[in-house]
């Protein structure tokens, strides 16, 4: 028997996770598209999901302005029995809780365009942007209210770690 086949959520944004599907692809790790419950991976011999973030950035509008939505994600795959990872690529600088600490967002909470820090034109500039100390924070909350776990790896490492999480063996 082979190794089990990843599914992939065919509602990612499209092209986000081609880098993924072209390393499967490359290195022989059958997978296929179909809607998940939660995740963007998993497989049916595991009881882990993975969900992917592109950034800090991401991570933390998932945390802030779309805490709800995230929470019931987390909740249904908890409910599931799955156990949810998220995995946000990003750069080596912050690959840990502590290092997100130090992260800033330069993106508008309110317009979502501008870089609040620069921006002179930005009417809607009411409130700072998230800082580093509160995605840190909402991580540690979300892990003990809704048991999921964060991991951090480069872009260039997201599938196989994506295949040694789902515990899918790959022929180096």
């Amino acid at each position: 028997m082979g190794s089990p086949e990843i599914w992939c959520d065919t509602r990612q944004q499209d092209g986000k996770h081609r880098h993924v599907d072209d390393w499967f692809a490359s290195h022989g790790v059958p997978f296929s598209y179909r809607k998940l419950d939660f995740g963007d991976y998993m497989t049916d011999h595991s009881n882990v999901s993975i969900d992917t973030k592109r950034s800090v950035q991401e991570l933390a509008g998932n945390l802030g302005r779309e805490h709800d939505r995230f929470a019931r994600e987390c909740d249904r795959a908890r409910d599931a029995g799955y156990r949810l990872i998220v995995l946000v690529e990003e750069l080596e600088v912050y690959n840990d809780r502590e290092n997100v600490k130090k992260w800033t967002s330069f993106v508008c909470r309110t317009c979502r365009k501008c870089n609040p820090h620069k921006s002179k034109s930005c009417k809607a500039r009411r409130g700072k942007p998230v800082n580093g100390e509160q995605v840190a924070k909402a991580m540690t909350t979300f892990e003990k209210d809704h048991g999921v776990r964060f991991m951090f790896c480069r872009r260039g490492d997201t599938a196989s770690r994506i295949c040694e999480l789902l515990g899918v063996e790959v022929d180096e």
